[in-house]
């Protein structure tokens, strides 16, 4: 069988505290615009790939996301052809470290 090559994305653009059951969770209100921040493209691994924690972490939660993979450079796109950039869809499995999460206020660690 052969092999997929992984190419990585150039960037990562995530949305935070979308839910509001999550938001709930962590003690924090449901934000009236999208929380964005960024991921390197260093923290995408391939299917079958260890996931490495930080060592200094205590808590690691995951959560099954669907990711969007935008096909072609966007700006300033009218909500009506938001769907013609979207190349496809896929899982994934944003990791976080919450422990570290609190403590530098921030999730780009």
């Amino acid at each position: 069988m052969a092999q997929l090559k992984l190419r990585l994305p150039g960037k990562i653009i995530a949305v935070g505290l979308n839910y509001c059951s999550h938001a709930a969770e962590l003690g924090m209100p449901v934000p009236s615009e999208p929380v964005l921040f960024l991921k390197p493209p260093s923290a995408v691994i391939g299917p079958g790939e260890a996931i490495v924690l930080p060592p200094e972490a205590e808590r690691v939660d995951y959560e099954a996301e669907l990711a969007l993979v935008i096909g072609r450079r966007t700006r300033n796109v009218i909500a009506a052809e938001a769907a013609d950039c979207v190349l496809g869809y896929t899982c994934a499995n944003d990791v976080t470290a919450r422990d570290l999460q609190r403590r530098d206020g921030q999730w780009t660690r």
